[in-house]
């Protein structure tokens, strides 16, 4: 059985018979999908096609490095192929990172052939397989961080070496094994240990992927737990395209959804009601009302101008008085037509309504609006039906808020971004980030980090506080802002100056005057570093006459690139300006 499989091994190393399987690892925060982890396999006819059973047959016989290499070539080839944006993590062998196995030479060529960049690939060593030199292997390491490669440590919890290489290794991403992941929302054990490691990687800055997760009730407590990025079938099984399953974090909607309209305007509010004409006498609208008793009043419409509405509450008290009905019934609904109805149109945001609903009058609120397409009548909209909408929207926004700011966290980003994009109207894009932020964490601690995030957090909350404005905290120390204000770049000055002079208070008096910090690098060498200070990348969105306007995706890619040059221009301030043409050049905004 043994020469059996080693010579079935020796084939598949020599034709090279690997599939290379991707499994999503997705960011529940964010609602997207992180990036995938390669798995490599034999072919489906072969007694090695398991993963368990390829491996252990290498290592049997010594041909765990040739095997390793394989798999490395079939994943690049798969990966440049299918050419997605995400991060792409590789299991590697700690012993194939040590030199001479490690062939950097190699691993470059692998990469410039197939046109991958390290900055897209993190390298996972597993907790199961022990490490035979650790000085070499965190050698080994710091090159390849060089490189731009992320470094993840794989299983944690599997074995006994873990914690040692998480204090040694300093990676930037750990994998919780699917042992403590399992059945986690009952067994209290597990609950508190990955609550430990929850709490140690918030002092290490080191984020955490939960793996195994495959029922709704694993991911909803590891979510409590703030882990945000996990791995399991719950969100997709190992395919060789790289696909995901979003479904478990997509909000629950119940209620009619009217077709072709969108959700965040008055369209969605209108409910179409056969109107009176200014003749009608106000006997066949009380006989109306009768019939359809779901209606509290009715629009009166003048060839298509609507001219208010005839409530319901008012044709009764009419007819209730002595005579009423008798002295009444003849005459035309304008008699009782209350004029001062509230009109929208139906492309006005649900805010703008509501906000108008509340500027119309001191003493009550209107139980019901006309809505108006170019301004003729389309239907009305309930006030309640409104309120009903925005409540379901704010409960949807807490639900992805981010756990330290409470502000709306990527998927309401994403959402605000796609319904600027459909007013069609322009607004200005920041993205915001803090410069020398690791080391503030690692010289004060991840609470000062913590306390940094807020006051950015409240600073933005406090200067962009028009209706019209929208704040988001993306993850980490990477906020968004989106104004159609004219004095936007102000008041990212203004922000600027207010991070600065809020945050020096935190560090100790000797380090403010001084202007500096001494800390390790990335690569373990003392540094100093500045005080933190904000960078903003602007995108200005001005145009919207053609189809070659940007989506929310690109608009986000455009910010991101925008936001790494504010970090190195004057006053850290970066404009990007978008429109249905080729971008303009971007100009460095000056201070």
């Amino acid at each position: 059985m043994q020469d059996s499989l080693v010579q079935e091994l020796q084939h598949l190393l020599a034709d090279e018979r690997i599939t290379t399987l991707l499994q999503p690892i997705v960011d529940t925060a964010g609602g997207s999908v992180f990036g995938y982890e390669a798995l490599s396999r034999g072919p489906s006819d072969s007694p090695l096609h398991s993963a368990a059973m390829l491996f252990e047959t290498a290592e049997r016989h010594n041909l765990t490095g040739e095997l390793e290499s394989l798999c490395l070539r079939a994943t690049a080839r798969s990966w440049a192929a299918h050419g997605v944006p995400q991060k792409l993590f590789v299991n590697v062998s700690p012993d194939k990172l040590v030199l001479p196995a490690l062939n950097r030479a190699g691993l470059s060529r692998l990469l410039d052939d197939n046109g991958l960049r390290a900055e897209d690939i993190v390298i996972e060593l597993s907790e199961r397989y022990p490490t035979s030199d650790l000085a070499a292997l965190q050698e080994s390491l710091v090159w390849l961080r060089q490189q731009g490669f992320g470094i993840a440590i794989d299983d944690l919890g599997s074995g006994y070496s873990g914690l040692k290489l998480w204090s040694e290794l300093k990676p930037d991403f750990v994998k919780i094994d699917r042992h403590f992941v399992r059945d986690i929302q009952d067994d209290l054990i597990k609950r508190e240990f990955v609550r430990s490691v929850v709490d140690l990687s918030k002092r290490l800055d080191c984020k955490l992927i939960a793996e195994g997760v495959e029922s709704e009730a694993e991911f909803r407590l590891i979510a409590e737990l703030g882990i945000h990025l996990v791995q399991g079938f719950l969100f997709g099984r190992p395919r060789p395209m790289p696909t995901a399953t979003l479904d478990p974090l997509l909000p629950r909607h119940t209620g009619r959804q009217w077709a072709g309209n969108s959700r965040d305007s008055a369209a969605n509010l209108c409910r179409y009601v056969e109107p009176l004409a200014p003749d009608a006498t106000l006997k066949a609208a009380w006989e109306r009302l009768q019939r359809e008793p779901s209606l509290f009043a009715l629009p009166v419409v003048d060839n298509g101008h609507p001219l208010g509405l005839l409530h319901k509450w008012r044709v009764l008290e009419t007819f209730s008085t002595p005579y009423g009905r008798a002295l009444n019934e003849r005459r035309a609904v304008t008699h009782l037509l209350s004029a001062d109805a509230l009109v929208v149109d139906h492309h006005m945001s649900l805010e703008d309504v509501s906000q108008r609903l509340i500027d119309e009058d001191l003493h009550y609120l209107k139980q019901h609006f006309i809505v108006v397409r170019d301004g003729g009548y389309a239907g009305l909209g309930a006030t309640r039906s409104l309120l009903k909408q925005i409540t379901a929207r704010k409960l949807e926004d807490a639900r992805y808020a981010n756990p330290l700011t409470l502000l709306p966290g990527n998927v309401p980003i994403q959402k605000a971004l796609e319904s600027r994009l459909r007013e069609r109207q322009p607004f200005t894009l920041v993205y915001f980030d803090i410069n020398h932020f690791k080391p503030l964490n690692d010289v004060l601690g991840y609470r000062a980090g913590d306390q940094v995030i807020l006051k950015l957090g409240g600073i933005l909350a406090e200067l962009f506080t028009d209706h019209h404005d929208f704040v988001g905290h993306i993850g980490g120390d990477d906020f968004v802002v989106i104004s159609p204000a004219n004095d936007t770049l102000d008041r990212i000055r203004r922000a600027q100056a207010l991070f600065v002079s809020e945050t020096a208070t935190l560090y100790p008096s000797a380090t403010r005057d001084a202007g500096f910090v001494e800390c390790s690098d990335r690569f373990g060498q003392m540094a100093r570093f500045p005080l933190v200070t904000l960078a903003a990348g602007l995108v200005a969105v001005n145009g919207f006459d053609c189809d070659a306007c940007r989506t929310a995706d690109q608009l986000a890619e455009i910010a991101s690139a925008a936001k790494k040059r504010a970090k190195a221009a004057p006053g850290h301030l970066f404009l990007d300006t978008v429109d249905c043409h080729p971008l303009a050049n971007a100009a460095t905004m000056r201070p």
